[in-house]
């Protein structure tokens, strides 16, 4: 198999990690309170917003698209080797962002936000907050059982400190969003009304949800303890699966191959190719905690780690190859520029160029 020759991004440490992993290992109430009702207010205009800690990068076409803490959205128009600061409406740690082509895409992060951009990221609008979240869930909460009625108040009165880790939107309409504590909400109109989907999710004691990604037809979710489900129906009912792992599982990645990769702490990793049934270890090499994972333009899949390596996995394999990454840092996720190149998030932000790293000789 022929492999591309990816490249890199970085930069900027911080000592105090306020990433989508932060609540990783976090602890049912550890979760930073903050005022019921608290305004969104609009990001900061930082020179070294692209220097920053950045949680996730996507491709929105031509254009690459980064969030990071404080709210700060950076995009990139060449690949990479710059970046500029756009407008949010938000001013808290943005986790995630994806795009479903070159305009549409949206974000989530802590205060259960929910962001949406029509213009390729160069504009956003804020479409749900943890407010909003909480309400939701208490007005849904209401024809249920007493239990999820008094877990419903409780999201209310704790206030919209419930951080949202990741989005799926199959195209323009349909899309869910998971997060701390059992969150999920689906929308059918593109995000302007969300429901709450937790009652469908067999998840009782409310852990944290990581992950939700499309294989095939099927939706998976993983998340803490091992956590995986799958819905067979576009999302209208889940089913739990046996679990290849009582660890946390930080990420799921759907490979050319329509199987898929599920990964998390301790270097942790597992493949499935028949929908979740069954699963097969993945080699990883040392056993470091993976943070994000992307499926290359030539059907390998990458998974990155908080110490800064930068796994390959060509179509197949169950041994990774290490790339060589050059100043490494706390890796936080992936995307591929129109180009080619890889381009990193981290703590240390974004690159202002492109470090050329050498993908493996030989698949394995």
């Amino acid at each position: 198999m022929r492999t591309q020759t990816p490249r890199l991004v970085h930069r900027y440490p911080l000592k105090a990690l306020l990433l989508s992993v932060s609540i990783m290992t976090a602890l049912p109430g550890t979760a930073a309170a903050q005022p019921e009702g608290l305004p969104m207010t609009p990001a900061i205009t930082s020179a070294l917003a692209a220097q920053s800690v950045m949680l996730s990068v996507a491709r929105a076409g031509q254009r690459l698209v980064a969030v990071g803490e404080r709210g700060f959205i950076v995009v990139s128009d060449d690949n990479g080797a710059t970046w500029r600061q756009v407008a949010s409406p938000v001013s808290m740690t943005l986790v995630k962002v994806r795009f479903i082509d070159e305009r549409q895409g949206w974000a989530v992060g802590h205060a259960g936000a929910v962001l949406h951009s029509q213009d390729g990221g160069l504009s956003w609008s804020k479409q749900l907050d943890g407010v909003q979240a909480a309400g939701i869930e208490l007005q849904q909460a209401s024809r249920e059982s007493q239990e999820q009625q008094a877990q419903a108040q409780q999201l209310v009165d704790d206030g919209p400190d419930k951080p949202l880790l990741d989005v799926l939107f199959l195209d323009a309409r349909n899309g869910w969003v998971v997060g701390a504590y059992g969150l999920a909400f689906v929308t059918h109109d593109g995000g302007l009304s969300w429901q709450s989907i937790r009652s469908r999710l067999d998840n009782p004691n409310g852990l944290h949800l990581y992950s939700i990604e499309r294989v095939g037809a099927d939706l998976f979710v993983a998340g803490e303890q091992g956590t995986l489900l799958r819905s067979s129906d576009e999302g209208q009912t889940f089913e739990a699966l046996a679990s290849p792992y009582e660890g946390t599982i930080f990420g799921l990645q759907a490979t050319g191959g329509r199987s898929v990769v599920a990964f998390g702490l301790r270097g942790k990793a597992f493949e499935s190719r028949d929908r979740g049934a069954t699963w097969q270890t993945l080699d990883t090499l040392q056993p470091v905690t993976l943070t994000s994972g992307l499926r290359l333009d030539d059907g390998s899949v990458l998974l990155a780690d908080e110490s800064g390596r930068v796994l390959r996995f060509a179509d197949g394999a169950t041994r990774a190859t290490a790339l060589q990454i050059p100043n490494t840092s706390y890796f936080t996720g992936m995307a591929q520029a129109a180009n080619g190149d890889l381009i990193i998030s981290s703590t240390r932000g974004m690159l202002s160029s492109a470090v050329t790293v050498e993908s493996p000789e030989h698949d394995q």
